[in-house]
């Protein structure tokens, strides 16, 4: 192939790109901001959690505990575990849309939840935390 016909190629590749997939939206190169608001109300074995929709958010990430959950994601053991942290915590994954009702619960026991909104470019951190005790 000639040069003219490689830079040629190369001009438009650049000028056009090369379609749309695998790229990232300009709202998914900056991670979503922490979701506000979040609200946990008891019920009968359960806890409906509720947060402030985040526009640029794919998922939502629910981290919960029946202890204090530390504000610093590095803190927190997720269901793979990580030897470093001291507290395990339980992680719901890939939650689309900005509730979500945690059934299965025991009476009287107090659960505490924090949230995270995820997208491409990771996330920016956890909610503030939110705790509530299920009844009979």
């Amino acid at each position: 192939m000639s040069t003219r016909i490689l830079a040629a190629l190369l001009f438009s590749s650049l000028l056009f790109g090369c379609g749309d997939e695998g790229t990232i939206s300009y709202k998914e190169k900056m991670p979503p901001t922490v979701p506000g608001n979040l609200e946990a109300v008891a019920g009968s074995r359960q806890i409906t959690l509720s947060w402030d929709e985040v526009s640029n958010a794919s998922n939502y990430r629910i981290y919960w505990n029946t202890e204090e959950i530390t504000e610093n994601l590095k803190h927190i053991t997720n269901a793979e575990g990580d030897p470093n942290t001291s507290i395990t915590v339980q992680t719901i994954k890939d939650i689309v849309t900005n509730s979500y009702v945690h059934t299965g619960l025991t009476p009287g026991t107090t659960y505490y939840y924090r949230v995270a909104a995820f997208n491409k470019a990771g996330s920016k951190g956890l909610s503030i935390e939110a705790s509530s005790s299920p009844s009979l």
